[in-house]
């Protein structure tokens, strides 16, 4: 008998095995970095590498990913477009799953199709990811099985690849946009000398069209080889279980072609001077200028000086960038946003950027602020004052991540960790990069953020490329070269210096004083209303560590929108934060604020004004401080109506040439029988809208409007009612929340209608809407059936429109039935589809609707329906967004959402098919569709040739 092999000799056999088949090595072993503990790296004989960690959020899942580190680039000049193609061909039919029963499978499962099962492609990657619902033994290897038969046994039959051809064509035509054909055109400009604009991802038409059987095998075989693929698993798991799941599974996988170099990417060109180009998008809503330095870069291994080195740089571009921020707000700045970046791109090339946006008439004067704001950094240099605020962002960011690292999501870690092998980084943890950065941050100087910048844009060549909606006559090349030679001739001065400023909303009068405490058991809650009338709500978890998630209502919302000011509520949304604090404004607040978990964000919700943040136990009292001096004293500044003034151009001109301009017009004001509460008003009206208007609005609500506020997380219960009680809680009596029921009155139109649109564009694409009105969603358990049937039928959609005709990349429906408008509700179903196909696409929708309403669901579809949804509701019990906003933000204004919270999963097992399909009988019917169709225009005759 043969004596098993010592364990030392079997590492050396798989050392010897692994070095044969050429394995990749991790990050790791090239560099001083400790990779994070708790993660488990493994090479398999045959080269391919896997990454294993456990991880409790969220319970009871695990997420894999099968990384191939082969993308757009890869492909031959007659491949372009199927590294991309190939990933759709993955769910086409492999050795253990038939075509076209993979999303099927993956639904009955528990698992959505785009949401639990899905992948992308880029220019050096293609990356599958499935989030499994459950972690028995044999879900992980179903799981595993179908990466498995991702990287070695695909069918590839050619009557697939011919169905999936339509799909291919209308995921392009969906991305294809101004800001795509921007993207390409800027990498034309800066990298035309390389493979990548050649290589963008989604590929070239008249492949995706024609490509034979023997291409796409040619990319499989050669690019998904073992050493160039990754399975990475995170989630609440046995690492040594599956890890032998996964040599079990993936050990058989072996070469299947010879193996081919990495082409040549080419060379970035070297220049003195200033290369110019202007790139016309006449429907871009907005001009962007680019201002780049370029320089050939070549893979620095991942080290503890490498990470140190490049500290200064992203201090000085947080700087750089709050430059930006301040001059934006200016009277009369001739830009409306603007940003820095740095970057080393595949190893290749390293890029610095400066980015501004404009109006198509301020392009100059918005270049030269671009150019002399990073000659002035690197000229003079950085503040102490700037970058002690930028030092205390970055430290607090470090620190915030280490202390909830514990509880981060498995999704997000698996991403992370794949893209981490993508770039050649060491996976460490949190933990140990606040260790390393710390002590250097605390000794960083503004010399050193300066070297840093200076040596980021040493290049003495710079492209200049502005693009947009500018017009720009004659030598458009030649102009922009002029700009930018007058910009950088003119003088420029050192910055002047910031004075700190100190907070100074501390004290909002004696602590409020409880009136009623009491706790609901089975849901952990507690509730307390105050003496003034403002009631809290509060619920420990620890499904996030050292974070606390807050959100608070206020008053009545766009409920009482004054009916003679559209777009008053879109207005004062916009700007009330903006506007800062009587005591401070938005610049103010953010160098007193550096360093802090703090902030938040108001908005406009339907029934209520709204107040969201998220800080941990030690800014806890901070925080509601911020929010009682918004109550209290907000700043209404002029800089907030001067930013708001530029995004309202940019909206109202991306309306003129998308579906997005006559759907907000003048569909969602149709959808509510004409109420002007609804969409946005007509460009004049907006324009009408003013902060004496939001202030007038607002300041009753803010003085004596009800007041419910919500709060889970990790978190003392009694020093989170005690910070309350200190701010919130001390202000003024609250009103009592008034009914409003005449403001409640919202109508679906009574007839069925049709609208077609057509705007002036040269994008190939439009939408169909169709609508089925419904009712509202006050009784939850018919609310709940509408979903599950609103998911019936977008799962045909999907079947019909998409996999059979190819004629959409995502049809999809959703049903709208909420609790505010009493009667009002509607099944809604949407198509992004090539504009000769609306006609069909509407008229399949609403047939594949009547066929729901005359036949019903089928057990089949019911089931694949409630399976996911039943996985999402058990994820969402554990995550604080859900007990934030569905649960306590409302818990005393509408107690009845605690009933909702304990009903949920059971009521939704327990849908039946004869429910859903009365349901669909009564709102699905063909008679009862309402559609809108919105299309390019047609293009205009070519003029007649002239008489001779």
């Amino acid at each position: 008998m043969r004596k098993p092999l010592r364990p030392a000799l079997i590492a050396l056999f798989l050392v010897l095995a692994i070095a044969l088949r050429g394995a990749i090595p991790f990050p790791q072993e090239s560099s001083d970095l400790k990779p994070d503990p708790q993660t488990r790296f493994g090479t398999l004989p045959n080269g391919l590498r896997y990454v294993i960690r456990p991880n409790r959020e969220p319970k009871d899942r695990v997420s894999i990913r099968l990384l191939v580190l082969a993308g757009s680039m890869q492909e031959t000049d007659d491949q372009r477009g199927l590294a991309h193609f190939l990933e759709h061909m993955a769910f086409n039919g492999s050795a253990h799953y038939k075509p076209g029963t993979l999303i099927e499978f993956f639904q009955r499962m528990g698992m959505n199709f785009g949401g639990d099962t899905n992948a992308n492609t880029g220019f050096d990657r293609t990356l599958y990811l499935i989030e499994l619902p459950k972690t028995d033994e044999a879900t992980v290897a179903e799981g595993l099985r179908v990466l498995g038969d991702y990287a070695g046994s695909l069918l590839l039959l050619p009557e697939q690849i011919n169905k999936e051809r339509g799909i291919i064509l209308s995921e392009k035509r969906d991305r294809d946009s101004v800001e795509y054909r921007t993207e390409l055109a800027q990498y034309e400009f800066a990298l035309g000398t390389t493979r990548l604009p050649s290589r963008m991802p989604i590929g070239q038409t008249e492949i995706i069209e024609q490509a034979q059987r023997d291409r796409f095998a040619d990319f499989w075989n050669t690019w998904y080889r073992p050493e160039k693929m990754v399975v990475v698993a995170v989630g609440d798991i046995d690492p040594a279980a599956i890890e032998q799941q996964i040599v079990t599974t993936f050990s058989p996988i072996t070469p299947r072609a010879p193996a081919r170099s990495d082409p040549d990417l080419g060379a970035v060109a070297s220049f003195e001077g200033v290369r110019a180009q202007f790139h016309a998008e006449p429907e871009a809503p907005a001009t962007t200028i680019e201002i780049s330095a370029l320089t050939p870069y070549a893979y620095e291994p991942d080290t503890a000086a490498l990470r140190l080195k490049r500290l200064p740089r992203e201090l000085a571009l947080a700087m750089l960038d709050r430059r930006f921020s301040v001059l934006a707000k200016k009277e009369n700045a001739p830009f409306s946003g603007a940003d820095a970046s740095v970057g080393e791109v595949f190893d290749f090339f390293r890029e610095s950027d400066i980015d501004l946006t404009c109006k198509p008439e301020q392009w100059q004067a918005a270049l030269a602020v671009g150019e002399q704001e990073l000659r002035r950094a690197l000229e003079f240099g950085f503040q102490p004052t700037e970058l002690k605020e930028a030092a205390a962002n970055l430290l607090n960011a470090l620190d915030q991540s280490a202390k909830t690292a514990a509880t981060r999501r498995s999704e997000g870690l698996a991403t992370q960790i794949a893209q981490s092998l993508v770039s050649r980084r060491v996976f460490t943890s949190p933990a140990d990069d606040l260790a390393l950065l710390k002590p250097a941050i605390e000794k960083i100087t503004p010399a050193d953020c300066v070297a840093a910048l200076r040596e980021a844009f040493a290049a003495k060549g710079r492209y200049v490329l502005v693009a947009g909606n500018a017009k720009i006559p004659g030598d458009t090349s030649a102009a922009l070269v002029a700009a930018y030679t007058a910009a950088h001739s003119a003088a420029i001065t050192a910055p002047t210096a910031e004075a700190d400023t100190k907070w100074a909303y501390t004290d909002f009068g004696a602590p409020g004083k409880i009136q009623i405490r009491e706790h609901i058991d089975d849901l952990d809650l507690t509730l307390v209303t105050f003496a003034n009338g403002v009631r809290l709500n509060l619920k420990k978890t620890d499904f996030e560590a050292n974070r606390i998630r807050i959100n608070v209502r206020l008053g009545t919302g766009q409920l009482t929108e004054p009916m003679d000011q559209p777009g008053l509520a879109l207005y004062a949304g916009q700007t009330f934060t903006a506007g800062g604090l009587g005591q401070h404004s938005v610049d103010d607040l953010r160098r007193i604020l550096a360093g802090k978990t703090v902030g938040a964000r108001f908005g406009v919700g339907g029934d209520a004004f709204t107040a969201s943040g998220t800080t941990n136990r030690d800014d806890l009292l901070l925080e509601f401080q911020i929010i009682a001096a918004q109550i209290t004293d907000p700043g209404y500044r002029p800089e907030a109506a001067r930013q708001m003034l530029k995004g309202i151009e940019q909206i109202y001109l991306s309306f003129e040439h998308t579906p997005d301009g006559p759907m907000a017009l003048e569909v969602e004001r149709l959808l509510h029988n004409g109420d002007p509460r609804f969409g946005f008003p007509a460009k004049d009206a907006m324009l009408k809208r003013n902060l004496d208007e939001v202030k007038v609005w607002l300041a009753p609500q803010l003085a004596h409007g009800a007041l419910e506020v919500a709060l889970v997380g990790d978190l003392d219960v009694d020093a989170a009612i005690a910070a309350v009680a200190q701010t919130l809680g001390a202000l003024p009596p609250r009103d009592p929340k008034p009914a409003l029921d005449d403001l409640r009155k919202v109508a679906f139109p009574a007839e069925p209608f049709v609208k077609d649109y057509t705007i002036p564009t040269e994008i190939p694409k439009g939408t169909v809407s169709v609508y089925w009105p419904s009712t509202d969603g006050r009784d939850i358990h018919r609310a709940r059936r509408l979903s599950v049937l609103a998911e019936v039928l977008s799962d045909r959609l999907r079947v019909k429109v998409r996999e059979e005709l190819g004629d959409a990349y995502s049809p999809g429906a959703g049903s709208n039935a909420g609790d505010l408008y009493p009667g009002y509700g509607f099944i809604m179903a949407r198509v992004s589809v090539d504009p000769a196909k609306a006609k069909v696409v509407t008229d399949l929708a609403i047939a594949l609707a009547d066929d729901l309403a005359k036949n019903g669901v089928t057990p089949d579809e019911l089931d694949r329906a409630k399976k996911p949804i039943l996985t999402s509701l058990r994820d969402s019990a554990r995550t604080n967004p859900y007990w934030l906003n569905n649960v306590l933000a409302r818990a005393q204004e509408k107690p009845e959402v605690l009933d909702w919270c304990r009903s949920r999963y059971a009521d939704i097992e327990a849908i039946t098919k004869p429910e859903l399909d009365a349901l669909a009988k009564s709102y699905l019917g063909a008679n009862r569709a309402s559609h809108v169709t919105v299309l390019p225009a047609p293009a205009a005759p070519a003029p007649a040739p002239a008489a001779k």
